[in-house]
């Protein structure tokens, strides 16, 4: 990913677990999808946001013996240190881990991105048995 640019305002899911909250959205330039880690609460207005990629996720898989979990260890501890965790306390750890594992399989399941949708035709249907008139409105992607 180039350039990290992240709208967590336009997100595919979001889910809350205590005081931690996962969304699935889309990062970068390249709008890549990914998996997003944030406190729930915020102290001060600092919440430091651990990102996932979808082309990173294999590294985070538990069932594969050949990843390296230190990588994922640390990134881990750095983000719990950064949002006021316990980041000493292996159950803490270990629960913000297991969040994401149990969240790889949507991360691998949000669609591309596609843009925003803008409102480009209205079109108005009428039933000829009864004379009823329907609107609707065309949207496409911009």
């Amino acid at each position: 990913m180039s350039k990290l640019a992240l709208d967590l305002t336009k997100h595919h899911f979001c889910q809350q677990h205590g005081d931690l909250t996962v969304y699935g959205a889309w990062a970068g330039d390249e709008k890549e999808p990914c998996l997003v880690l944030l406190p729930t609460y915020s102290y001060g207005n600092k919440r430091t946001p651990l990102i996932i990629p979808q082309s990173t996720a294999f590294r985070w898989n538990p069932d594969d013996r050949d990843v390296d979990a230190s990588t994922s260890a640390q990134q881990t501890m750095l983000f719990a240190r950064a949002n006021g965790f316990d980041y000493g306390n292996q159950i803490t750890l270990m629960r913000i881990t297991g969040l994401i594992h149990d969240h790889l399989g949507d991360l691998l399941s949000i669609p591309p991105y596609y843009g925003e949708r803008a409102v480009v035709a209205d079109m108005f249907i009428t039933d000829n048995a009864t004379g009823k008139v329907t609107h609707k409105e065309v949207s496409d992607h911009v």
